[in-house]
């Protein structure tokens, strides 16, 4: 895993939705559900906003036009670490991420900026196998000062 995960998880949960719009909709459900079912003692409404930002930027730029749309998919993880962070990961199937830093400081689009300034650190990585790339935000537990 990556360098932004500082404690080692101790419980998951995953879930596949379609890389279209409606994946925006049912992630915002599924991470309700999720974030209850794994104990996380932190803002709920914050995961939401979170995890939708990300859903939508993997709808809008991970899904490559030469794949068919019944094959266009997206695959959601989230996970609480020992130290009761939330980590969301959003996988799509585009490995290019250009000017990833630059979303992400608000420079290319405000959807990565925004999950920032939720108070999560966020981050990307290709995937050990498979394709595609996965963009994670780590979301503290409890209140975060804005």
């Amino acid at each position: 895993m990556p360098a932004s995960i500082e404690a080692p998880i101790v419980r998951s949960l995953s879930a596949e939705l379609p890389g279209n719009q409606s994946a925006v909709y049912g992630s915002r459900i599924w991470i309700r559900l999720t974030v209850t079912a794994l104990f996380w003692p932190g803002d709920v409404l914050r995961a939401v906003e979170a995890i939708s930002r990300l859903v939508d930027n993997g709808v809008q730029h991970g899904m490559p036009a030469d794949v068919p749309m019944h094959k266009r998919r997206l695959s959601l993880c989230a996970a609480i670490s020992e130290a009761r962070e939330l980590v969301i990961d959003v996988s799509d199937l585009n490995p290019s991420f250009p000017d990833f830093e630059a979303a992400v400081r608000g420079e290319k689009g405000r959807g990565l900026w925004q999950v920032a300034h939720l108070g999560a650190r966020v981050v990307r990585f290709l995937p050990h196998e498979g394709v595609g790339k996965t963009v994670r935000a780590v979301l503290p537990p409890g209140p975060v000062d804005l």
